[in-house]
């Protein structure tokens, strides 16, 4: 069975919603549906974060502009270069991080 993942092709099953940075949106909800969305279109971990930055719009994608030449992935590894964690310190209420 390990064949068929290693072979799978990337695509679009499932649908990721935007994300705008706003008060009103959860961000760490949003990663976990990114997390569930990049699982369901088998995106390799090298891509992720390159289209996730697609899904970002306002304060979100104006953070990732400023952050981009500095991100090298999506979770994982040091905190300073992977676009989750960036994203959860930048918009994450402070009430929210301690969860």
């Amino acid at each position: 069975m390990a064949w068929m993942h290693t072979n799978a092709r990337e695509g679009i099953l499932a649908k990721l919603s935007e994300y705008h940075g706003k008060s009103g949106e959860d961000v760490m909800a949003w990663c976990e549906e990114v997390d569930r969305v990049a699982t369901a279109n088998n995106w390799r971990d090298g891509r992720i974060h390159t289209i996730v930055a697609a899904y970002l719009r306002g304060a979100a994608a104006d953070y990732y502009e400023e952050e981009k030449v500095n991100i090298n992935g999506w979770a994982g590894g040091n905190a300073a270069n992977n676009l989750r964690d960036l994203l959860v310190a930048r918009f994450a209420s402070d009430s929210t991080k301690d969860v």
